[in-house]
């Protein structure tokens, strides 16, 4: 029996009563909108008011224990997780109205409001179904089932055994099959099958991969062999199925001891799966692993708010994004609202002396495509630098005129991807950049003290074909003229514009009096309208 010491062990407990308690609201006010249709049809009184009052109690109830639930493990920030989220409160929100309209007898107000609040908990329905099954789970049935990818033949005895790789084979595997539910933006039973890292850490069941053990013994096809009827199965039901060249490939790949990094041997017979066309040969990492074209209204809302977006190179589908333009009114809510849709996308960020902070750093140690960060000018700190830690990609980064610490040296050193480095005035001492230098060689790390670049080319002095003056300069005798002006006394002692001491060299000849000027923009203002100003030169004297 579990121990409970305190009332606050339960809360979690509560969360995950969400799937059970969501039901309910749905089952009392989409019976409640049908039950008052028939009413008002019939001329019959409203519903129950206790009936309503636990329609608004297990809308409540829901809605809250979804928010606990949000704060466990497993569940990334994404756009349809924040949508559920809204959604599902405004549906709570609305349950209420209904039920206070009901009390008080507002009968015709009280069924339209539960129509909309039951057009509010549609959507929130099909988000909340989204986030656990996948993307267009509603429809799936009714498109055409994909016919098994076909198979490469396989290679003659004469051309020696067939081979295979986690990068070319195994990784593309798992992103058909596997990383819609044990990915960055869903984390499933804990399991996270993106990355190397992620798979030799496992998850909640314990470790995917283990060394020693027979392929069909190990938890990641052990669930594929098992019946697709059962609860343990995997991929789940409604999913695409991994062909017989798959699981072949997983079991070799298994039995090699999981390699990363070398090649392996398919059993005898076996053949590779067909995949995706490859990638161009020049676009490796991050750019191999492009998802689709990002919606154009995504990026519309983004031109919309001045933020630069454009793609990193012709023909591809990752995005540079520079705040540049809105910086000084960009902070951690507006990255996470504008991001968010994109994460997938980017793969140049520049943040540059914008507002945002270490909060940030957590969106944006998710995107698997980011290779370059400028974060420059900003207050993010040595704690938001920890969380880029193991990030696959990341070649570039600048941290300069941030607020870090020496202490930032370790989770430099932890970027397995960096080539190049800017911490010039970033809070480091002289010490911690040597080290940092000693530990990281083959990195270029730019601190403000690499020296002058070499002069390329130098440009010879030019030759004027003349000695004219610049066109709008002034003429000897107008200089003359305004010399003499300034000579003169005034008619003032302070600007009749904006009460400041006056300056001679800005004195104004008018209508024969001679008024004095603080600045050269002053004049221009006097003469737009020089009664209103003379006029208050006669009330000060009177």
């Amino acid at each position: 029996m579990p121990e409970i010491d305190s009332l606050s062990d339960l809360i979690p407990v509560f969360g995950r009563m969400h799937p059970l308690l969501l039901h309910l609201p749905i089952g009392m006010l989409v019976g409640l909108a049908l039950l008052e249709i028939g009413n008002a049809i019939g001329r019959k009184p409203a519903a129950s008011t206790f009936l309503v009052f636990f329609g608004a109690v297990t809308a409540a109830a829901a809605a809250a224990s979804g928010l606990v639930l949000h704060e466990e493990p497993g569940y990334v920030e994404s756009r349809v997780l924040e949508l559920h989220e809204q959604l599902g409160l405004a549906t709570a929100v609305c349950a209420l109205v209904v039920f206070l309209l009901r009390a008080f007898g507002a009968t015709t107000m009280y069924r339209w409001a539960l129509l909309i609040t039951v057009g509010v908990m549609i959507p929130t329905g099909h988000f909340g179904a989204e986030m656990v099954h996948g993307k267009n789970f509603l429809l799936e049935p009714l498109e055409q089932e994909e016919e098994p990818a076909p198979t490469v033949p396989t290679p003659s005895v004469e051309d020696g055994p067939t081979l295979a790789s986690y990068e070319q084979h195994v990784v593309r595997f798992f992103q058909a099959k596997c990383n819609e539910c044990h990915g960055d933006r869903k984390v499933k039973g804990g399991l996270r099958m993106d990355s190397p890292e992620a798979l030799l850490a496992g998850g909640d069941g314990g470790p995917a991969i283990e060394e020693g053990v027979a392929p069909e013994d190990q938890e990641l096809l052990y669930r594929m062999l098992l019946p697709i009827d059962d609860d343990d199965h995997m991929p789940p039901d409604h999913k695409a199925q991994p062909n017989e060249a798959e699981i072949e490939l997983i079991r070799a790949w298994l039995l090699a001891g999981a390699p990363f990094d070398a090649e392996f041997e398919l059993a005898e017979g076996a053949e590779l799966p067909v995949t995706e066309a490859e990638p161009p040969a020049s676009e490796t990492g991050a750019q191999a692993q492009a998802p689709r074209a990002v919606p154009e209204a995504v990026l519309d809302s983004m031109r919309e708010r001045l933020v630069h977006v454009q793609p990193v190179r012709e023909g591809s589908n990752l995005l540079w994004v520079d705040f540049a333009a809105p910086a000084s009114q960009v902070d951690d809510a507006m990255v996470r609202e504008l991001l968010t849709p994109v994460v997938d996308w980017i793969a140049d960020l520049s943040l540059a002396r914008t507002q945002v902070t270490d909060t940030s750093l957590e969106l944006i140690a998710v995107m698997p495509q980011l290779e370059r960060l400028d974060l420059r000018g900003t207050a993010v700190t040595t704690a938001g630098l920890q969380q880029l830690v193991d990030h696959p990609h990341l070649r570039e980064l600048v941290v300069s005129r941030t607020k870090l610490d020496d202490a930032a040296t370790s989770a430099l050193q932890r970027l397995p991807a960096l080539e190049h480095l800017w911490i010039w005035d970033a809070g480091l001492s002289a010490e911690a950049i040597e080290g940092l230098r000693a530990a990281l060689p083959e990195v270029v790390i730019d601190a403000g003290d690499l020296g002058d670049s070499a002069m390329l080319e130098t440009e010879e002095k030019p030759e004027f074909t003349s000695d004219a003056p610049p066109v709008d300069a002034p003429s000897e005798a107008e200089i003359a003229a305004a010399e003499a002006l300034a000579q003169k006394p005034t008619i003032n002692q302070v600007c009749l514009v904006s009460g400041k001491e006056i300056d001679p060299q800005f004195n104004l000849e008018h209508n024969g009096q001679v008024i004095g000027f603080c600045c050269p923009n002053c004049p221009k203002t006097f003469l737009a309208d020089p009664d209103k100003f003379l006029a208050k030169l006669e009330s000060s004297d009177g």
